[in-house]
């Protein structure tokens, strides 16, 4: 029996995954009570290739491209520890963790919690975020509580690059809904670990940190933005529909601030930016008349 798995999503991005796995058995401080699985969603063999070649202590699981929770709910169903951490390809640990993340839940009530996401050169990167604010001023608010490391238990959640939680919390609260493909998880989950787990608590700690690179498996050209919005909005209705919100509402949030960010880009003089946003503006704009015809039917 194992203490603690490490369950990594892939998708491409040989070099990322190789990079993080190095660092996580460099700085493994439990020795042998670590397990590591690679959950494979790339439609290619280049991770698996790259795993049997160079990391044969990891476990392989190649999926087709089925979404990050339900990847990461595969990683879960063959492991053999009592605890998890969900991470993503693109970090790199630069400490031990291990240790101190598992003597965190020696709290029985503690069910999830994360670390302190940085960048590459030390910046500060989003460790979590309030859940089901869209609106400018909650922005704001959730930018003053990420500045301050101000976690609000059951007001925000851990976002999902780095996520440890107490398998059975994670069983009890039903695993990642696999019908979300990408977004909005972390807080899917934690709403269901509130209502269904018998620990509930969820906690950041900011004395541990993790270099988060942000959106290293993804393409970072301009035409692939508006796609990630499509992914996210299509989320954002499911989860509104999920837990009894108003779609419109997120969406309107959503518009109202690229509108603003448009603004200020202009002010700034950085059109190709602000341009951008017109593109974003014109799809919500979209999304939104397809709301209200779907409604009105």
């Amino acid at each position: 029996m194992k203490k603690l798995a490490v369950i990594i999503v892939a998708y491409k991005g040989v070099d990322i995954l190789s990079n993080c796995l190095d660092s996580v058995f460099k700085y493994n401080d439990i020795g042998a009570d670590l397990e590591v699985i690679v959950s494979d969603n790339s439609p290619d063999y280049s991770v698996v290739n790259l795993l049997r070649e160079k990391y044969p202590d990891v476990r392989i699981l190649k999926n087709d491209n089925i979404g990050f929770g339900a990847g990461n709910n595969r990683g879960e169903a063959v492991c053999e520890s009592e605890f998890l951490l969900f991470l993503n390809p693109d970090t790199v640990l630069v400490e031990p963790i291990f240790a101190f993340a598992l003597k965190q839940f020696e709290d029985k009530d503690l069910a999830l919690f994360g670390f302190r996401l940085i960048g590459g050169s030390g910046e500060r990167r989003a460790s979590f975020c309030l859940m089901d604010s869209y609106g400018i001023f909650s922005i704001i608010c959730d930018k003053f509580d990420r500045k301050f490391d101000r976690f609000r238990d059951g007001k925000a959640f851990i976002c999902g690059a780095d996520m440890f939680v107490r398998r059975q919390s994670f069983i009890e609260a039903g695993r990642f809904d696999e019908a979300i493909f990408m977004y909005k998880e972390e807080a899917d989950l934690i709403k269901r670990i509130k209502l269904y787990s018998t620990a509930k608590k969820t906690a950041f700690f900011k004395q541990k940190k993790i270099i988060h690179l942000e959106g290293g498996t993804q393409a970072d050209d301009a035409d692939k933005v508006l796609n990630v919005r499509k992914r996210l909005t299509e989320s954002d209705i499911y989860y509104c529909k999920k837990w009894g919100m108003d779609a419109k509402k997120v969406i309107k949030a959503r518009l109202r601030y690229i509108r603003l960010k448009k603004l200020l880009y202009l002010l700034m003089f950085r059109r190709s930016r602000a341009q951008e946003q017109t593109v974003l503006s014109k799809y919500y704009s979209g999304v939104l008349k397809t709301l209200h015809t779907v409604e009105a039917k």
